[in-house]
């Protein structure tokens, strides 16, 4: 690469590239940069043009990094930190400057998530938090690949702290089988929810993986009637008796819909889980910040 073109490069360029690597897609970054995705895609191109390489395989699906813009990925978040600290030295700040990527498990996404932010904000106004959001295994992944900084993810107790990464544990809490309030009794065997239809979070959750192996153990099928990342929606139409749920037992004390719902005993059935922050290996002042959100959300829960 002629070394003039490192000085024409675009800082946003390659925030770009970095985004479309870490979210796996030219969309998705598009919609974290808050960019139309023929933007980001012409700044992808740019960036590309100045290397004189290509960075994405857009031949292949799933998405796929090209060898050399492998090379390139961490040279370029090497360079967005050093890009930052410059610009946090030309401000006078002191505070930690740098971008922290933070993932949120699909099941905690409706967790009281602004007083973590707004009391890391406050201790460090010159940082910037990026929240993504997805299933538990899969921010756990990307944490130990580097691609996040660190997640909050929700993992069944007998899991045990998670390997290959550091893990703190923030709360626990339990996922609770839920009916409509019309349902015959508080307690049932697995086998007299023959038949029930479901109302579940889409394939690739966790929790609903351990309940079709559940049912699979004693031969009978799982039938969902409807998917959807909205607990609530979950909960109306629950409470309306399109279905079974299986739901976070702390959202469901706090749904409005709650009165008209009832939680079964299921005696095969038990979702103990933990809420953990866990991190990779991160420098200092990342890791003040993390430590400054895992606290505020632990006081958050603890209340919730």
């Amino acid at each position: 690469m002629c070394i003039d073109n490192m000085f024409n490069m675009n800082v946003e360029d390659i925030r770009t590239f970095v985004s479309v690597a870490e979210a796996g897609s030219i969309s998705a970054a598009a919609q974290e940069l808050h960019l139309t995705q023929p933007a980001a895609s012409r700044r992808l191109q740019r960036l590309e043009s100045l290397l004189g390489a290509q960075l994405i395989d857009r031949g292949k699906r799933p998405f796929a990094l090209t060898d050399a813009g492998r090379t390139a990925l961490e040279r370029c978040r090497r360079f967005l930190s050093v890009a930052d600290e410059l610009k946090a030295l030309g401000n006078g700040s002191r505070a930690p400057s740098r971008e922290l990527r933070i993932g949120v498990a699909h099941a905690l996404t409706e967790l009281a998530l602004i007083e973590p932010v707004e009391e890391m904000q406050g201790q460090f106004p010159a940082a910037t938090l990026r929240l993504h959001t997805g299933w538990s295994r899969d921010l756990l992944a990307r944490v130990r690949s580097g691609a996040l900084d660190a997640a909050i993810i929700l993992m069944p107790r007998r899991d045990g702290p998670p390997p290959g990464v550091t893990a703190e544990r923030v709360a626990r809490d339990h996922l609770a089988v839920v009916a409509p309030r019309s349902w015959p009794g508080h307690s049932c065997t697995i086998r007299q929810l023959r038949d029930q239809p479901w109302i579940l979070n889409p394939d690739g959750c966790a929790a609903r993986s351990e309940l079709q192996h559940e049912l699979a153990r004693v031969r009978l099928p799982l039938r969902v009637a409807v998917e959807s990342y909205n607990y609530e929606l979950q909960l109306r139409l629950i409470a309306r008796g399109r279905g079974l749920g299986l739901v976070p037992h702390r959202l469901l004390m706090r749904s409005p819909t709650r009165r008209e719902l009832k939680t079964l005993r299921v005696r095969e059935l038990a979702f103990p889980q933990v809420i953990w922050m866990v991190a990779g290996d991160l420098p200092s002042d990342l890791g003040a910040l993390v430590t400054v959100f895992q606290h505020a959300l632990a006081r958050r829960l603890s209340h919730a």
